[in-house]
């Protein structure tokens, strides 16, 4: 399936219909989320079922499971899931309860838009029963940006004869980007369903129809690299690095987005400083919020319009991110097709650290009646998750991922713990351990850059993906010893420099 996003020609009255309907799907989402809160706070009370949760949990946590144990823990998901269903949450019993709210909405939003709507709200409590979610929250009208569907015959309906849209009344054209010749061409698949969506620009809403198309989408890359040829990629929180037979690259990923940040930072604080200057008696002597105080927040036009601002800078800076890891995941394809990474948990990264630890290091500490005193600092407990939000890698992989199969490849993982990429030396055949600053490697008398050397070994890794081949290595070193003192000469003689992560 391929999607193609096209601008809606919308007038003023258009605007306004489309503004009623996301404020009809806000509704609808709200008054869901508050019946699923009910269900699972009654069944959160119920004893029978927290007692068959308590057992199946202490089935899980055994190292090996039984035969026996295996036939216990069916029975006991059977029982656990008539428990639930029996609280009204199922994804069935959420459409049918939303049947009478959404009578009120029959002029704005189709039958199957409200379903879908209540699918998703559905995908939050499974989170929360079966997944990691801890608690469903109530969403503001401004937060909705989509409106999808099921059929191209019911809510939103593209015609590609006249290339508009026709929705319970609202008949809008679509305007062509400049690919209109590529888009023609990707729409001549079968249509399977459509969404509205809305983006948030300077100068207010824009309205958009993605529309979802059966098939996979028109290439649009000429030339790509050979089937036999293999590319490692070691993927880092802020940096790519790749190897391939005939090219090395050392990237950062999304360096612009310091920029983006720093606007980001700046329109804060004007709209804090707005925000104070307006609401004076909800904040404390000391400067944070009084929560006694329960009167209304009073916004001025300014702060309004600094909002949607600040709403279009992250709508640019996420689109600035995905843009270029799509252009630096073209010019790696120009190499190959296919790809080597490590399966990594980016989102294990981002989490803080629970084990708290003091330095090493010993540091002077003044007091208030100027005496030093020597302690050992605790350490920090952050770890990637900004640099994740500003780089994000897992969507780099996604990316990856979708054009390689796209143009007749594949993206092959392997086991971080079992390869050991940033421990292994080809010429000693063993593993020894680094720490995470030490960014160069002494490897046959060679220094070598310690993430295209890991690149290096993914991309000579074995048939069975769980280590590097050394006989591979070995043929190929000299290569890449070309590859990276080229690499890293131009990188040099152009100024492109990050010392925390290149090493230079």
């Amino acid at each position: 399936m391929h999607t193609v996003r096209l601008l809606l020609s919308t007038t003023e009255y258009d605007k306004q219909v489309l503004e009623k309907r996301f404020r009809a799907v806000s509704h609808i989402h709200n008054v869901l989320v508050k019946h699923a809160k009910k269900c699972l706070k009654r069944l959160s009370c119920d004893k029978e079922y927290q007692s068959l949760r308590t057992e199946y949990s202490k089935i899980l946590k055994k190292s090996k499971c039984s035969k026996e144990d295996k036939v216990c823990k069916k029975q006991l998901s059977q029982k656990m899931t008539d428990i639930i269903r029996s609280y009204g949450l199922s994804e069935y019993s959420f459409q049918a309860y939303i049947k009478v709210c959404a009578k009120q909405f029959r002029k704005c939003l189709s039958s199957q838009q409200v379903q879908k709507e209540s699918t998703r709200v559905w995908r939050g409590v499974e989170d929360i029963l079966y997944g990691d979610g801890k608690e469903l929250h109530f969403k503001k009208c401004r937060d909705f940006n989509t409106i999808c569907g099921k059929t191209n015959t019911n809510g939103v309906k593209f015609h590609k004869d006249t290339c508009s849209i026709e929705w319970l009344g609202l008949d809008i054209h679509c305007r062509f980007s400049k690919d209109k010749d590529y888009i023609l061409e990707a729409l001549d698949s079968d249509i399977s369903y459509c969404e509205i969506k809305r983006m948030m620009f300077p100068n207010g809403w824009h309205y958009y129809v993605v529309v979802y198309l059966k098939g996979d989408a028109p290439l649009k890359l000429k030339t790509v690299g050979n089937d036999y040829n293999i590319t490692g990629v070691d993927i880092g929180t802020s940096t790519v690095a790749a190897v391939s037979d005939n090219a090395a690259t050392l990237k950062e990923l999304a360096p612009k987005c310091k920029d983006y940040n720093k606007r980001i930072e700046k329109l804060l604080r004007s709209m804090d400083i707005s925000k104070r200057i307006s609401n004076p008696a909800k904040y404390k002597p000391d400067g944070t919020i009084d929560k006694t105080n329960h009167d209304k927040w009073i916004y001025s036009k300014t702060y309004l319009k600094n909002r949607n601002r600040l709403k279009c800078l992250y709508r640019q800076k996420s689109a600035y991110i995905k843009q270029s890891h799509e252009e630096m995941i073209n010019r790696l394809l120009e190499e190959s097709v296919n790809f080597v990474v490590e399966e990594m948990s980016f989102k294990g990264l981002q989490r803080k650290s629970k084990n708290t630890g003091r330095n090493d290091k010993i540091s002077d500490i003044k007091q208030k009646d100027g005496t030093i005193k020597q302690v050992h600092k605790y350490k920090r407990k952050k770890r990637f998750g900004k640099s994740l939000n500003n780089r994000a890698p897992a969507s780099f992989i996604t990316i990856l991922t979708r054009k390689a199969l796209l143009y007749g490849g594949d993206v092959y993982k392997v086991d971080t713990k079992r390869f050991r990429a940033s421990q292994y030396n080809h010429v000693t055949d063993d593993y020894v351990k680094s720490e995470l600053s030490e960014r160069d490697k002494l490897i046959d008398g060679h220094k070598v850059q310690r993430d295209l050397y890991s690149a290096f070994l993914l991309k000579n890794c074995n048939h069975g993906l769980d280590k590097p081949d050394r006989d591979k290595c070995i043929y190929g070193f000299n290569r890449f010893l070309e590859l990276q003192d080229h690499l890293i000469t131009e990188m040099k003689t152009n100024n492109i420099t990050m010392k925390q992560c290149f090493g230079f």
